[in-house]
């Protein structure tokens, strides 16, 4: 799909039938929510054996079940007295991550961590911390299926965030009108050298370096500094430069001044090879999926970095920059050694994920 460009917005996402006994461990109704993302934890996982309790669990995101907190609201508002009990334990952000660690029997140390749109890449950030210090041996990073209820929806639509129903997601392009919603879920598990390389396990590509910072503002409006600094930090954190750059994957949301920063932010970083780099956005083919963005598009970036190509940018036919490398809508060969992952969210949040190929692999 992403080398065809060939966008799945609007397509609903069917996840993998779970076994009996996984869904008697999830409870009666469980939502599309949460059986999409168990269904990629347990792909990332494959069949990895370690020692229980040497593996983390990171689960990107805030706020992630309020489509069910909605329900459990309208039932309590007409039918107080037959609401489930299980809505006092499962309201917790932390409920989607302990039943990820009873099913997949996980015993490291787990959290939930919140950075808005930027949730994604601040848990891939928060993993690789774990691993880097010793604190797990590998760390499922999850990024889960969004679940906003109609309160969400209206108000990111009153505020000129959400596109019109019906419009197609469009970034870079002049046309754009807002973001599009996605349906999309991601899980990635991070590993120490050492560890992958005793058990003989074949990495798909390394997380070099990662950064996370704060423009200061509680604000949804876009920070160029912050983008900026977020991207220079995953570099010196990967021990790399803009001339070691191949490819950047953008935030790119379709929303016209968070593209218009990003760009500014890329011209900034990346000054006389402005050019050169390639940048495209898969929110135009996947949609926004919000918390798990980041997870997806890093995703995104391993399966590009593997096939020896950069996928298009659906919908790009007016781009708002002429002097930066904005990919259109054809996918292009290109081998990526090192490429940036951006993910940036309300509040000023802005952070970068740097990732390099592994030779031979």
């Amino acid at each position: 799909m992403l080398r065809e460009g060939v966008p799945q917005i609007g397509v609903r996402l069917v996840p993998p039938e779970l076994d009996a006994a996984t869904l008697r461990r999830l409870g009666r109704g469980a939502s599309l929510s949460m059986r999409a993302t168990f269904a990629g934890a347990r792909q990332a996982m494959g069949e990895v054996k370690l020692p229980p309790e040497e593996v983390g669990i990171v689960v990107a995101g805030s706020n992630l079940q309020l489509g069910r907190a909605w329900q459990a609201y309208e039932k309590y508002r007409t039918e107080p007295a037959y609401l489930s009990p299980r809505h006092g334990y499962e309201f917790y952000d932390t409920h989607l991550m302990a039943m990820i660690a009873e099913v997949l029997e996980l015993h490291g140390p787990g959290f939930t961590v919140g950075g808005a749109s930027a949730s994604g890449n601040v848990a891939i950030l928060a993993g690789l911390d774990m691993v880097r210090h010793g604190r797990a041996t590998a760390c499922l990073v999850v990024g889960p299926l969004p679940e906003l209820s109609p309160v969400e929806l209206h108000a990111l639509a009153a505020m000129g965030a959400l596109a019109p129903e019906g419009s197609a997601c469009r970034p870079f392009d002049r046309s754009a009108a807002g973001f599009v919603p996605g349906e999309a879920c991601a899980a990635v598990l991070l590993e120490s050298e050492a560890s992958a390389a005793a058990r003989g396990a074949i990495p798909l590509a390394e997380i070099a370096g990662a950064w996370s910072c704060l423009g200061g503002s509680h604000l949804p409006a876009p920070d160029v500094d912050s983008e900026l600094r977020a991207m220079l930090g995953a570099l010196a954190d990967a021990c790399a430069d803009v001339s070691d750059l191949d490819y950047i994957s953008a935030h790119a949301t379709s929303t016209p001044a968070g593209d218009l920063a990003e760009c500014e932010a890329l011209r900034r970083l990346l000054g006389a090879r402005a050019k050169e780099v390639p940048v495209n956005a898969t929110k135009s083919l996947v949609g926004h999926a919000l918390h798990a963005a980041g997870v997806v598009e890093l995703v995104a970036l391993i399966v590009q970095m593997r096939g020896g190509f950069v996928h298009g940018t659906a919908g790009l036919s007016d781009p708002i920059a002429d002097d930066l490398w904005l990919v259109g809508p054809q996918a292009i060969d290109r081998r990526i050694g090192l490429g940036l992952s951006n993910s940036f969210g309300f509040g000023s949040i802005a952070t970068s994920v740097a990732v390099r190929s592994i030779e031979g692999t």
